[in-house]
């Protein structure tokens, strides 16, 4: 992915870029999707931590 420079004035709004999202669906996602996201990540840092601690336990013990 390329850098994409651009020029904005601090007091000026309107020189700001518009952000590239689907409004529509973020106004349609419900507290529940939200939710089940958020403990799908939670199970996937945990997963993470786990992963870390197992890789970095046999390189202690590797010493």
């Amino acid at each position: 992915m390329g850098t994409t420079r651009i020029r904005i004035q601090p007091g000026d709004p309107a020189t700001y870029p518009e952000g590239r999202i689907d409004a529509a669906k973020v106004d349609g996602t419900t507290e529940a999707e939200i939710g089940l996201q958020q403990r799908e990540d939670d199970a996937e840092a945990m997963q993470d931590a786990a992963r870390y601690g197992r890789e970095y336990g046999r390189s202690k013990r590797k010493e």
